[in-house]
Parts: structure tokens; sequence; C-alpha cells
């Protein structure tokens, strides 16, 4: 069978369920990654590499959990707009999992080498390819012009965080003493992968559900969020510049870029209040916390931004590591992370239902909030004097409480599944 014969095709229910779950797998990955991370800085864990391991699981968080579960959602709620999607979306879901495993087993073995650089500009072919396949299609489709506004500016800003992927590629392989140059190419990718890729495929997410509603002044005050979100995000880059003591016309345009995503936050607040009359009605429990948790990282996230334009509180962002990861991981997990699931939940694409399920998500949300909670003692030297030294294993114990409950999470959808499909009746 050929491409054009597949892109004629449709894509199921099913077959989005088991993209879904499949992510899900990929965050159980990342999960026990993360584990082995924590594990060797709080034991002695000679057979692995820390910095290739950790570089295997930063960009398998990106492509194999985040980006793979964000195209799902993408592509079903196209599919959910009556657009006839395209079997050309399963070649694409295939190429993003190979280029995504590959990333991960040639940088846990390797670091940046040959291979690894490969399956990284095998993810950029992915990302581009998706880009103008999704672009075209969502011009064709019935999905609400706003909704193509914040899918659209997702897949540039997807794109345009491949140039970070070049620029760290090219000081790699080139083996350059540049750290400076080195870094900016790094916060030039995370930029615009979670600020951009992640923060406006969510928010995409958000306003197909929102749509539904028909709030009063929601198009008017969506439009407004819109456009200040958007103008901010790229001079927002500056943000992460601070920490090289720029000229004082960075720290103009940061600050500008910082004033912009508050101004969309007092719109955003509202907008969230007025659904939550509806989310009570027409979505379950657990879809509910997830997104709740969610939108609270989400204006922590901004408040943070804002705050990194003071030099002093900038030089603390920058200059400490656990603040750092703090920070990513608020957004990674908190923000992005918890939004994702709890839209598969709210749009049935994970199954549910079972005590297991309930327990997984349970000791997942507890451990995410346990290690944000440690990672902010960890970066307040205050505090950090009394536990210094148990900080590692605390930490390692919070990943092990992450790692249990999205494997809990991901096995219940196994035993659901098989369930399901038990109950479906033989054909006579």
């Amino acid at each position: 069978m050929n491409i054009k014969s597949l892109i004629m095709q449709g894509l199921s229910f099913e077959k989005f369920r088991r993209w879904s779950v499949l992510s899900l797998l990929n965050l159980v990955l990342v999960s026990i990654l993360g584990l082995l991370l924590r594990y060797k800085i709080a034991f002695p864990l000679k057979a692995i590499n820390y910095n290739f391991l950790l570089e295997a699981h930063s960009h398998f968080a990106f492509s194999g959990w985040l980006s793979t579960a964000i195209f799902t959602a993408l592509v079903y709620i196209l599919s959910q707009s009556g657009y006839p999607v395209g079997k050309i979306y399963s070649i694409l879901f295939r190429l993003a999992q190979t280029a995504s495993f590959g990333m991960l087993l040639s940088f846990a073995f390797e670091g940046y080498g040959l291979l690894s650089i490969f399956f990284s500009l095998l993810f950029i072919v992915f990302s581009w390819w998706f880009a103008i396949r999704y672009w075209n299609d969502s011009n064709k489709s019935d999905l609400p012009s706003a909704i193509k506004r914040w899918a659209k500016a997702a897949l540039l800003f997807f794109v345009l965080s491949g140039t970070g992927i070049f620029l760290l590629v090219y000081i790699k392989s080139h083996r350059l003493s540049a750290p400076d140059l080195y870094y900016s190419a790094m916060y030039l990718f995370l930029h615009f992968q979670y600020n951009g890729w992640f923060s406006f495929g969510a928010l995409a997410l958000f306003f197909y559900t929102t749509h539904r509603y028909k709030l009063p002044g929601e198009r008017n005050k969506g439009r407004m969020f819109f456009l200040l979100m958007v103008t901010a995000c790229i001079p927002a880059y500056c943000l992460s510049m601070l920490w090289m003591n720029p000229p004082e016309w960075v720290f103009v345009i940061a600050a500008v870029a910082a004033i912009l995503q508050l101004w969309a936050l007092i719109i955003l607040v509202p907008l969230i209040t007025r659904s939550l009359a509806h989310w009570s009605v027409s979505m379950p429990l657990q879809a509910r916390l997830f997104w709740g948790l969610s939108f609270i990282a989400f204006i922590i996230k901004l408040i943070l931004q804002a705050l990194s334009v003071i030099p002093a509180l900038g030089r603390l962002a920058f200059g400490f590591r656990p603040v750092i990861i703090a920070y990513l991981h608020l957004v990674l997990l908190g923000f992005i992370s918890f939004f994702l699931i709890g839209f598969f939940i709210k749009e049935r694409l994970f199954y549910q239902g079972s005590g297991l399920w309930k327990n997984g998500i349970a000791i997942f949300i507890t451990g995410v909030l346990l290690n944000e909670v440690l990672l902010v003692i960890q970066a307040s030297p205050a505090i950090n004097d009394s536990i210094g030294s148990i900080a590692p294993i605390l930490l390692f114990t919070a990943a092990t409480i992450i790692f249990v409950g999205v494997a809990l999470m991901f096995i219940a959808q196994l035993l659901l599944k098989k369930n399901a499909e038990s109950e479906i009746p033989a054909p006579k």
C-alpha cells in the first residue's frame, strides 16, 4: 500500500487510545531514568555515566513522552472536528517513536555521538513533516479558528526549537569550548519547547474544551490572551539570557515579555474560573484534579519568569542548579504532564474505573508534589543546611514514588484494556 492510499484512510478512536497508552509507557521509561539519576547521586553506581543518562532522560522526556502526547492529542482533536485524518499520521507516529527510542539508547550509551546526532536530526525531520502536514490539514478542517491559531503557533515554535538542536549538535560535534554559546543554544531549545511547543499545544487543547461552553466574552478575551502570549514568546527567550550579564536592552526586552505574560495571566484566570461550573458537570473528578494542579503550576510559572527579571533573583535562578531543576519539573511535570493526563482522562483516551488506576494517580501526584517541595527546599540554603546530607536520599525517595505511581497507572491501563476487550461479544 503506498503513502497516498494511506493518507485517504481514517484513524479509529481505538488507535488514539493505543497511542495515549503508549505515550504513558514512555512516561514510565522517563521515570525509570529519573530514578536511576537520583540513585546515582545518592549511592555509588559506577556502571552508569551520569551525563549520558541525563541526556537520555531529558531528550526522551521531551520527545518520547511530551511530544508524543501532544502529537496524539492534536491529531485527535483534528479527527473530532470531522476531518478525515489519514493514516499518514501513523507513519509520523512511528517516525517519532523511532527517533525517540534511538535518542534514548544512543544518548544513554555514548552521549553526543554519531548515533545520537543522527536520531536527533531524525526527530527534527519528524517535527518539520508533522508541522507542515498538520498545518495544511487544520486549514481544511472545521476546527474553530481560535484553536487553529494556538495549534499553529505551537507548531511554529516546535520547528523553531530545532535550531537549538542544530546548534548543540554543531557545538558537540566540533568539540567547541564555548560555554556561553552552548548554554545559549540549550536554552534556545528548552525555551521554545516548554514555553512554545508544549505550552501552546496544551492551551490549544484547553480552548478546544472551553469552546464547547460558549462562555460570554470568551471569544474576545481568548483572542487577547493569545495575542499577548504569542507576542511575548520570542522576546521571552531573553529571560533565559539574563545569567550572562547581557547589555541593558536585553533586560528591557525580558521585562516587557514578562509584563505581557502577566497581563495574559490576568485575562486567563477569569476564563478558567468561569469554566469551573461546566467542568464539575462534564469532566471526571480525576481530570479536574489534574487540570486544577496544572493551572496552579502555570500561574506559578509565569510569576517566576517575571521575578527572574529582578537581578538578584535572576542570579539565584540561573546560578543555582536546584532552582533550574525545580523550575523545569514545575513546568514539565506540574503544568504540561498534569494537563495532558487530565486531557486524556477527559476525552476517555485512557481506560478508567479500577482501584489500581486511582491509586496510581494518587501516588503519582504525591510523588510529583513531594519532588517539587524537596527541590525548593534544596534550593533554599537556609533550609537545605539542615537536611543537606539526606537531601539526595529524600529526592531518590520522591523519584521512587513517581515511578511507582506512573507504573501502576500503566499496568492499570493494560488490565482495563484487557477487560474491555473481553467484554466485546464475539462476532456470530
